[in-house]
């Protein structure tokens, strides 16, 4: 029993050395729950062999000794990280409590009622330990399969707890479904122990009773047996788990193509575009295929395009992020405007399954699976353009930075240890020079034998490193300004770098809520309590001042954004976002000179094209009296009052007026078909954008008239004008000082439509 204790102490103490698991909260409760759960095996078979051996195997004597032992020993591990909190910031010591005891003190005490009927059943206290353990190898095992083979990356489980999923959602928390897991476990324990108390005799064998009461406490179990049996049978409906099933319940609409078999929701965006969404997957195929020297999966990929994020994560699990299953041939994605950004990406994962290990289709050796090169590998064949950079010339910018990571690190667990920006970024570059210099198929070689870079290129990592480094050294195009621009971007540390990563993500979902409810006092509140948690993010300081300013508090958001800009180390975009929100508050304030030379300086800031063209819309406004409430009403910085669909009609009808007013029509046009693309309404915004486009309309900046080119043709092409696509294509690329991400992405583009042009119709 005391061994038992100090053990426990020792185990939490040794968990407090670790970022993130070592505070209460979900990943010290996740991997303390099956170590509650032997821990409670062991106390519950221990109690049962010393009872059976005095012949008083009796439930209440021993639920009495078990709950005081397994009290203390809860209390020992609940105070374990407390105790830690002392060397390693925790952001709410107490605020994990939730978390222990939904998960390891239930785990325990479903572990001590395994032990109980081990320890009464077996006689041996090697058997009887190894009888409890069994209902947690076939639950661990169960839910293993479930992962394997079904269309789910989260799971319950009676002795483990809560898994959430993917790393990158940070949005964690015990919601409704965890609690009715454990109503579930619950029901489960009850009749476990119901039918220990009703059959299992002092001497540990099972009772003989008269029939009649046999069939009485029989009945009895059964009771509490059948609906717990019902609910796990239907575990999907409950959201304890996910199939198929329960995905294409809602994802109703299908569309088969050569290679595809694409689920999606019916009167949605994706259901507006589906052709174009078919062609792009088969676009992303043929790409992936010329990449990898003709290699390709046999059979059919199965495509998931859920409406939403929430709709995601609800259904399988995975919110944010996009996700793919390469063993099982189908990949998970929620919408994005067209083309699908990650596509290519989740889509290469699959296509990795042709060189990868047989079990899983990934990058593995043996029991260590190698993320950095699953993600480096992915990245590499469905390279991402961030505007003018390409992916070499991401690299390029860590490497200015000082943020270039060393690779050997992070070909494993280690990628996560730093932010996904900078692993994927790093890794991705990496393998893509392995591969334009040496060709892919060393670099399939490595993938499949798990980094063994001796048997894949002849010779260690530190040579190819040093080679790769000395290649981004000597790369032209990447200007000073585009190494400010990103910066901020590589900037954010990874969720093990941030302590109170799930807490500041709890509460920015208490500050949408209150933002959706007219509720500003309280979000201002949690936006100063998710400032004072994470000093070190100017973000929060920007959405508090922007909180302010919503409730009508113009000056207290001003004070804001003074503090915030005397803050040291901020990055020019951070700055160039100080500043504008300044000149919101000043517009809004009807101070027009104030508000342009906050808009001026932050413009003057390198940032991407993305905030330039909202500056330069700012800066219009601005300067013209008559431009300037129509402008304040299309963008409708602190509107406190419409919803989404409100601010969607509003800033349609306001582009429109803008169309009107003398001088501006380009403008107008150009505002107006981006709202209609918005809701893929392609046809009626392309002739907006034609319009646009026109020399006499005078759209207000270059970085205007290339986004209007970019739209119409996208627009063109999920309509298939291939032939004013190609003469759009033609002007982006005779555009001056293209950089090299837009270069890679217009050779991308001459392809797409290619292809569109030939592709069979579906």
């Amino acid at each position: 029993m005391i061994r038992r204790r100090v053990l426990t102490a020792l185990i939490g103490l040794g968990l407090t050395s670790m970022p993130l698991v070592g505070n209460l909260g979900y990943e010290h409760a996740f991997v303390l729950g099956p170590v509650a759960s032997i821990g409670g095996i062991g106390v519950g078979v221990g109690q049962a062999r010393a009872a059976r051996a005095a012949a008083n195997l009796r439930l209440l004597p021993l639920a009495r000794v078990g709950a005081r032992e397994l009290a203390i020993l809860s209390a020992i591990a609940f105070a374990m990280p407390l105790v830690g909190s002392l060397w390693q910031r925790s952001c709410q010591p107490l605020g994990g409590a939730p978390f222990f005891a939904m998960g390891p003190m239930l785990c325990a005490a479903l572990g001590w009622i395994c032990g109980i009927w081990g320890g009464a059943l077996a006689r041996t206290d090697r058997r009887a330990f190894l009888l409890a353990l069994t209902p947690m190898i076939a639950s661990t095992a169960l839910g293993l399969w479930r992962l394997y083979a079904h269309p789910v990356v989260f799971a319950f489980d009676p002795f483990w707890g809560y898994f959430s999923g993917s790393v990158y959602d940070e949005a964690v928390s015990v919601g409704p479904t965890y609690l009715r897991f454990r109503g579930y476990n619950m029901l489960g324990a009850a009749v476990a122990l119901v039918a220990f108390a009703a059959f299992m005799g002092p001497d540990g064998r099972l009772r003989r009773l008269p029939r009649r009461e046999a069939l009485t406490r029989l009945g009895l179990v059964a009771i509490l047996a059948l609906p717990w049996a019902a609910i796990g049978l239907r575990g999907s409906h409950h959201g304890f788990t996910a199939d198929r099933a329960s995905i294409t319940e809602v994802l109703t609409g299908t569309l088969e193509t050569e290679h595809f078999v694409i689920r999606y929701a019916p009167r949605t965006a994706d259901a507006r575009e589906i052709t174009a969404i078919g062609r792009e997957h088969e676009f992303a195929w043929a790409t992936l295929r010329a990449r990898m020297n003709g290699r390709e999966p046999a059979g059919k990929v199965e495509s998931f395009v859920f409406p939403s994020t929430e709709l995601k994560r609800r259904l399988m699990g995975a919110g944010t992020v996009q996700v793919a299953a390469p063993w099982r041939r189908q990949i998970y994605l929620d919408h994005r405007p067209f083309p699908h950004p990650v596509l290519h990406h989740e889509l290469a994962h699959v296509f990795g399954a042709t060189v990868g290990d047989s079990l899983f289709g990934v990058s593995r050796r043996g029991l260590a699976i190698n993320i950095g090169l699953i993600e480096g590998f992915a990245t590499a064949m469905a390279p991402r353009e961030a505007e003018r950079l390409d992916l070499h010339d991401q690299a390029t910018v860590l490497r200015r930075l000082g943020k270039l990571p060393e690779l050997a690190p992070i070909m494993g667990a280690g990628f996560f240890g730093k932010s996904s920006q900078v692993a994927y970024t790093a890794a991705g570059s990496f393998c893509l020079y392995l591969v334009e210099t040496r060709g892919f198929e060393p670099l399939g070689v490595l993938y499949g034998t798990g980094g063994d870079f001796e048997q894949a290129y002849g010779g260690p990592l530190a040579p190819l490193e040093s080679e790769w480094i000395a290649f981004l050294d000597g790369r032209d195009g990447v200007r000073d300004q585009d190494v400010a621009a990103a910066a901020q971007r590589f900037r954010r540390p990874s969720v093990f770098e941030r302590p109170c990563a799930h807490h500041a993500a709890d509460v920015r979902a208490q500050i949408d809520r209150a933002s959706a409810r007219g509720k500003f006092a309280d979000a201002i509140g949690s936006w100063r309590e998710l400032c004072s948690l994470e000093p070190e993010q100017p973000e929060h300081g920007l959405g508090l001042a922007h909180a302010l300013a919503m409730a009508g508090d113009l000056d207290d958001a001003a004070g804001v954004l003074d503090e915030l800009a005397r803050a040291p180390d901020l990055t020019s975009t951070i700055r160039a976002a100080i500043a504008e929100r300044r000149g919101d508050v000043e517009l809004a304030r009807g101070n027009r000179e104030a508000a342009n030379l906050a808009y001026q300086a932050a413009i003057a800031q390198p940032q991407g094209e993305s905030r330039l063209r909202l500056l330069q819309l700012r800066i219009a406004a601005a300067a013209d009296a008559e431009l300037t409430p129509v402008v304040l009403r299309y963008l409708a910085p602190f509107d406190a009052e419409g919803d989404d669909m409100v601010r969607a009609v509003q800033a349609t009808a306001t582009a429109a007026e803008i169309a009107r007013l003398p001088g501006h029509a380009g403008l107008g046009n150009y505002l107006l078909a981006r709202q209609l693309l918005n809701v893929q309404a392609s046809a009626a915004a392309a002739p907006l954008l034609v319009a646009a486009l026109d020399p006499s309309e005078r759209l207000p900046s270059p970085e205007m008239i290339r986004a209007a080119r970019l739209a119409l043709l996208e627009a063109d092409v999920v309509q298939g004008n291939f032939a004013r696509a190609r003469s759009t294509l033609a002007a982006l690329r005779g555009e001056a000082d293209l950089g090299n991400g837009q270069v890679a992405s217009y050779d991308e583009w001459a392809q797409r439509i290619e292809f569109f042009a030939t592709a069979s119709q579906f």
